[in-house]
């Protein structure tokens, strides 16, 4: 079910606040909010899609499909986060999905028509600056990838994440942390035992407790 937002939605949002409310009135008409179940997909790699997404609620992952069919996932996303795709933004014509995006769990997205919201920003500075705020920590997600797949170790991959989004590993199944690290399961536990016993972390009822952060970043950085 499609809800048109109010201006009174948007102000609650973070991300659009501080907007004066003829942005908000404006942004409001050319945008609606939707509820996605856990596992639901947002879209598919090339698809055609000419909307803009903020995560409300929730949580997407985003991942593509090598030649032999297995999923290499790049990042998630959790709530209050614009989904930044570079083309929506500032290409003027063809707007093809860059990955694939499924939903990890219940999300509310409040989906923004491309042209129109690419028209407000460009006469409105202020939401201009939140945008290039979003570019730059999606180049800063893009640099996390580079890291991970071509420079860390396996080690430095799981210090990496538990210190850069604990509750979200707390929150994940030990082999769903062992595909967004592309580390076996196996792995994984070796790894997280030789932190506790390093006296990094500390595990208890499954969830992690970091003990030493600087211990932690020394590993990766």
């Amino acid at each position: 079910m499609l809800q048109k937002p109010k201006v009174t939605d948007l102000k609650a949002i973070p991300f659009f606040a501080k907007l004066e409310t003829s942005v908000l009135e404006a942004l409001s008409r050319c945008s609606y909010i939707k509820n996605f179940s856990a596992k639901e997909i947002l879209y598919y790699e090339k698809d055609e899609d000419d909307y803009l997404y903020f995560i409300i609620e929730g949580g997407i992952k985003f991942y593509k499909v090598d030649r032999f069919d297995n999923e290499v996932f790049l990042y998630h996303l959790s709530s209050n986060r614009l989904v930044f795709d570079t083309a929506k933004f500032f290409d003027e014509h063809h707007f093809v999905c860059y990955a694939n995006a499924e939903f990890t769990v219940d999300s509310k997205l409040l989906c923004l028509e491309s042209r129109a919201f690419r028209k407000i920003m460009n006469s409105t500075p202020s939401l201009m600056k939140r945008v290039l705020q979003e570019s730059f920590e999606a180049i800063s997600r893009l640099q996390c990838i580079i890291s991970r797949d071509v420079v860390f170790d396996g080690i430095a991959k799981v210090a990496h994440m538990i210190n850069s989004d604990l509750e979200h590993f707390n929150r994940l199944k030990k082999h769903e942390i062992a595909y967004m690290l592309h580390i076996q399961p196996e792995t994984l536990s070796r790894i997280l035992k030789k932190l506790e016993r390093n006296k990094i972390i500390l595990i208890e009822k499954n969830c992690v407790i970091v003990q030493d952060y600087e211990a932690l970043r020394k590993i990766y950085e």
